[in-house]
């Protein structure tokens, strides 16, 4: 979602505020590191293997999301693209989160944590929740359900409990039974390819 950088960006900000942006905090699960680097073995075009895997994982077109979380009256959380469907019976789903944020030190088996996929009318939330805040953008807010922050407007929302996770290289993997789920029947996803934002279009759009 982001350029890459050391510590990547989120937002932690108190109930009662949303004002106060902060960097990331320690590392998460799975600090041991298996087979080869990238470099090593990865057959890919580009004088940066990294840099090009990234772009051709770019490739695939996402929804954007907003990962959320409680710690006391603390709100804790970032965008992020990577969340998928795991089953339906039982209700999971599964977050993929960079080892190098606090996002990753706070989550844990019987945390709960909420997705909000945003509408296409969210893209500043999007980019202030990943650090970027313009001027004049909408302050971001949120409303509690199960104990968890979730992100009004968007167009749909989970909320999980964390039953595994999991070691996932540079990132760990939080999989979540779901307790709440919902959605916008007249909402729009914002979609992210090739490091853009995107709209759907529908067919009769054109009509």
């Amino acid at each position: 979602m982001t350029e890459s950088s050391s510590t990547p960006p989120e937002f932690d900000v108190a109930l009662a505020e949303a004002a106060a942006w902060t960097g990331a905090g320690p590392e998460g699960i799975g600090e041991t590191a298996v087979g080869p680097s990238v470099e090593d073995r990865l057959e890919i075009e580009g004088d940066d293997p990294a840099l090009a895997l990234r772009q051709t994982l770019g490739m695939f077109a996402t929804g954007v999301t907003v990962i959320t979380t409680l710690v006391g009256d603390q709100v804790h959380g970032m965008t992020a693209n990577a969340f998928m469907s795991v089953s339906l019976e039982p209700p999971l789903v599964l977050i993929s989160v960079d080892r190098r944020t606090k996002m990753c030190s706070i989550l844990h088996e019987g945390a709960r944590y909420a997705v909000s996929v945003l509408a296409d009318d969210q893209r500043a939330l999007s980019d202030r929740f990943a650090g970027r805040p313009a001027d004049g953008g909408p302050e971001p807010s949120f409303k509690i359900v199960h104990e968890t922050p979730i992100v009004p407007g968007a167009a749909a929302h989970f909320v999980a409990r964390i039953c595994r996770s999991y070691w996932g290289g540079d990132h760990s993997l939080f999989l979540g039974r779901v307790e709440f789920a919902c959605f916008s029947e007249d909402a729009r996803p914002l979609l992210f390819h090739g490091g853009e934002y995107r709209r759907l279009t529908l067919d009769s759009d054109a009509r």
